[in-house]
């Protein structure tokens, strides 16, 4: 089953969450407008894929709709301003939308009726090495790991009682050293190179080990608030 629909929602939403990158607590208007730009991407990939208008609409209503709930949903969960309850019920919303709208991007591509192919523009070119589809779902997971995966990572803290902090506005590094390990890990994983991506992984958990298994507690919520704008 081809994943060409699911890279082009992983598409949406990266570039949804890349316009909020600096902002946890967004303007409705600025909320539109990330909205509005996931919704043209879903729209462009919905365009070059050619499902029909009928199928083509159902998809795009239904990705653009999910998209919506996990921009609005996350922005309310890490919005200090709002009541546990209610960053907890938004926490679940977030993740809800993502879980189903991957299972429908993964599931909607049995709409689309011919594969994605190059154009004959570029067909005799380096470009035409790589399938189409392959592209655009490697595109989508990258564009996922800048900034998406860190707002889930947050999430996930706040989940298991590491809030995000004020001071983490000041850690700029890890929000950028994140997304590039994250990639790194991606690209290794992507050429087959399995055992390579393990050990990165490990060597991440080995450096940070000393500090959350510290006897003092509160070390080691102190490592968890600073590394949860990374990839942890």
């Amino acid at each position: 089953m081809s994943l060409v629909l699911l890279g082009l929602w992983l598409a949406a939403i990266g570039v949804g969450d890349l316009l909020r990158a600096s902002h946890d607590v967004v303007t409705l208007r600025r909320l539109g407008a990330c909205l509005g730009a996931a919704v043209a991407v879903l729209f462009l990939g919905l365009v070059l894929l050619a499902p029909g208008f009928a199928r083509g609409l159902v998809l795009l209503v239904l990705l653009g709709a999910f998209v919506a709930a996990w921009l609005a949903a996350s922005t309310w969960a890490l919005d200090p301003r709002r009541s546990g309850r209610e960053r907890d019920l938004a926490r679940a919303g977030a993740f809800t939308a993502l879980a189903i709208g991957a299972l429908t991007a993964t599931l909607g591509v049995q709409l689309i009726d011919s594969p994605l192919v190059w154009p004959d523009v570029v067909d005799r070119t380096i470009t035409s090495r790589w399938p189409a589809s392959d592209l655009v779902v490697a595109l989508g997971v990258v564009a996922a790991q800048l900034v998406t995966a860190n707002i889930v990572v947050r999430l996930l803290l706040d989940a298991v009682g590491v809030p995000a902090t004020t001071n983490e506005k000041q850690l700029k590094g890890g929000r950028v050293l994140g997304p590039m390990e994250r990639i790194f890990i991606v690209g290794l994983g992507s050429l087959g190179e399995l055992t390579a991506a393990a050990i990165v992984v490990a060597a991440k958990g080995l450096l940070r080990f000393p500090s959350c298994s510290a006897p003092s507690s509160r070390a080691c919520r102190s490592t968890g608030r600073a590394t949860s704008p990374n990839t942890s």
